[in-house]
């Protein structure tokens, strides 16, 4: 019996490990694809990852959130999401941004920006 719960603990603990090093493996690797994709440091990828990662989260959150309703929950992500391109535009010059900003924000920005344009 207690060789059965010593291989248990063993088995969950080894299971804990792998799940850790895991995670940590996958943001490595996250941040080694944008330092190749941008041609750039691993300080500035690094940065980069962190920002998409606070991204992500703050996402979640919101989605989550259930005392929103879906207006406001589409509100609070187009403002997590110029947060976020105002952050890589500090952080990179166009080239680099238009790699990682998916086309689908690139073009509903200038959906936005050329409407405003011929509304004036």
């Amino acid at each position: 019996m207690k060789r059965m719960i010593i291989v248990i603990i063993m088995m969950a603990a080894s299971i804990v490990k792998s799940h850790a090093q895991q995670a940590d493996s996958v943001k490595i690797n996250r941040i080694g694809f944008i330092r190749n994709l941008l041609k750039t440091d691993t300080s500035t990828a690094r940065k980069a990852s962190d920002i998409q990662d606070n991204y992500k989260q703050a996402v979640k959150l919101v989605l989550g959130n259930g005392a929103l309703s879906d207006p406001q929950k589409r509100a609070a992500i187009d403002s997590l999401m110029n947060e976020k391109n105002r952050q890589l535009k500090e952080l990179l010059p166009e080239a680099q941004r238009s790699l990682l900003i998916p086309t689908t924000e690139r073009k509903r920005n200038w959906k936005r920006d050329t409407t405003a344009k011929a509304n004036q």
